[in-house]
C-alpha cells in the first residue's frame, strides 16, 4: 500500500510540474502580438534601422515588386496590406527573416534580402512581426491569424 501511495504522488507531482510548464509555454500566434504596443514600439525601431531601406519607411515595398529584375529575383515587397505577407504564418516570416529567403525556397530561385539571424535577436524579429502587422486591417489580421494557426 505504502508504494502505492508513493508512486501516486510521484505521478501527481509530475503531471502537476507538466501541466505548470506547458501553461508557461508561449502561443506561437501570439509571439508577434500586435495588441502589445511595447514589443510593437521594438519592432517599429528594428524595421526602421534594418528593414526600412528597403521595404519603405511606410512598408510600401518597392516599386513594380512583382516582377522579376534581369539579374533576377523581385523588388522588396510591400508589407503593409497591399502585399503578401500576410499570407504567411508567423512561422514562416520569422523563418524567412531569420535564415533569409532563400533557405525556405526551392533551390535556384534568387532572393536579394539577406538573413537576420546574425544581426537581430529571436525577440526583434517578432517584434519586427508584431510592427508590420499592426498596420493590417482587422479582416487581414484575423485572415493572417488563421493561417498561423492552421500551420501548426
Amino acid at each position: 500500500m505504502r508504494r502505492f501511495f508513493v508512486s501516486f504522488v510521484v505521478v501527481l507531482v509530475v503531471g502537476v510540474f507538466a501541466i505548470a510548464v506547458l501553461r508557461n509555454v508561449p502561443n506561437p500566434t501570439y509571439r508577434a502580438d500586435p495588441r502589445d504596443p511595447q514589443l510593437v514600439a521594438q519592432g517599429q525601431l528594428v524595421y526602421n534601422q534594418y528593414c526600412a531601406s528597403c521595404h519603405g519607411g511606410n512598408l510600401e515595398g518597392q516599386p513594380n515588386w512583382k516582377q522579376t529584375l534581369p539579374e533576377g529575383g523581385r523588388p522588396a515587397p510591400p508589407h503593409d496590406a497591399t502585399g503578401h505577407t500576410w499570407h504567411h504564418s508567423d512561422e514562416l516570416l520569422f523563418d524567412i527573416v531569420k535564415r533569409g529567403p532563400e533557405a525556405m525556397a526551392s533551390t535556384g530561385s534568387v532572393y536579394r534580402m539577406p538573413a537576420f539571424g546574425h544581426a537581430l535577436s529571436d525577440e526583434e524579429i517578432w517584434a519586427v512581426l508584431a510592427y508590420i502587422k499592426i498596420t493590417w486591417p482587422p479582416d487581414i489580421l484575423a485572415a493572417q491569424e488563421q493561417i498561423s494557426r492552421q500551420s501548426r
